[in-house]
């Protein structure tokens, strides 16, 4: 690598690979660092180009990644690249541009929501981020639904607990309400259970049938968490802690949703429910996060912000009456 000033004040640096010469020029003394990436990203840029379709290269992105990546994942990435429309899978890689894909990002929201639309540019992005990394995107997006679903409360969830008394769906709807996932539930054992002390440690995934993954969703999902003794002793009692998988969790809290007269709401929402009713009793956000899981509070945040109404209404409440 050669540095040289040119009569303009300007300055150039010079190198020569594989017979070719690259130049790049500066308004300014460049970093022996600075002039270094930027030789190699024009020598990136200027690289032979491999011949290939982007939906080729989007099956290779996938394939690179299959080992640590969850079942899911890998069916979810194979779905998204059979919803691309023809025109962008049949592209050749180096021939995409920003237009290309916003064309593409606006015929796809027509009849996709926009979580799903974000999804698909996320992939999209991924791919040229691995085989194009110099190619920027500025995609305009659609903006994020605020969709708002029923939230459970204290009474729904003390009702259901109730109906599923004495059943196989006592300990897994009680364990959702603790703050677990549903393939973290149906992948424990007894031998995860110590005394009140319960491991998390792998989950059930779906992958042609349901499978126990030995790794959980996150490296913050490795957990233990202290259950209540009377939880424990029905672990105990009923020598299990549930055998089926997580679909069937679903259905039956719809059942139960069903015969009671609650308004529908996920499984997934009794994780909802955990963090509210956590923060009302004034746990700490950092406390609560690690007892689920949650990987930042950036997730934290987003996701279970809405689900907090409870707790607004008891502050506004108390503040009212202090107040008047």
């Amino acid at each position: 690598m050669k540095l040289e000033r040119l009569p303009s004040g300007s300055y150039r640096v010079r190198k020569t690979a594989n017979g070719k010469t690259y130049r790049v020029t500066f308004d300014h003394k460049p970093s022996d660092r600075e002039a270094t990436i930027a030789l190699a990203e024009l020598m990136q840029e200027e690289a032979p180009r491999e011949k290939g379709t982007f939906g080729t290269y989007a099956e290779r992105y996938i394939e690179s990644k299959r080992n640590i990546l969850s079942p899911a994942s890998v069916r979810t990435y194979y779905e998204l690249i059979d919803r691309m429309s023809d025109r962008l899978k049949g592209t050749n890689l180096y021939d995409i541009t920003q237009e290309l894909i916003q064309i593409e990002v606006n015929e796809y929201a027509k009849d996709h929501a926009a979580k799903s639309v974000r999804s698909l540019h996320g992939f999209i992005a991924s791919v040229l981020g691995m085989y194009r990394p110099q190619f920027t995107l500025k995609t305009a997006l659609p903006r994020k639904e605020n969709k708002k679903g029923y939230q459970p409360t204290t009474e729904d969830i003390k009702t259901i607990l109730e109906a599923v008394k004495g059943t196989e769906y006592s300990v897994p709807f009680q364990l959702g309400i603790l703050g677990l996932r549903r393939g973290e539930i149906c992948a424990l054992n007894l031998s995860d259970l110590k005394g009140r002390e319960l491991t998390v440690s792998k989950t059930m995934v779906y992958n042609k049938g349901w499978l126990i993954k030995n790794t959980p969703k996150t490296d913050e999902s490795y957990r233990t968490i202290l259950i209540p003794e009377q939880l424990a002793r029905e672990i105990k009692a009923a020598g299990t802690i549930y055998d089926g998988d997580p679909k069937r969790l679903n259905k039956h809290l719809q059942r139960v949703q069903k015969q009671l007269n609650i308004p529908q709401f996920r499984f997934h929402d009794l994780r909802h429910y955990f963090a509210s009713y956590a923060s009302t009793l004034g746990i700490p956000e950092a406390d609560i996060m690690a007892m689920g899981g949650w990987k930042s509070d950036h997730v934290f945040k987003s996701i279970y912000r809405d689900s907090m109404q409870e707790s607004r209404k008891r502050s506004m409440d108390i503040i009212g009456n202090s107040i008047l």
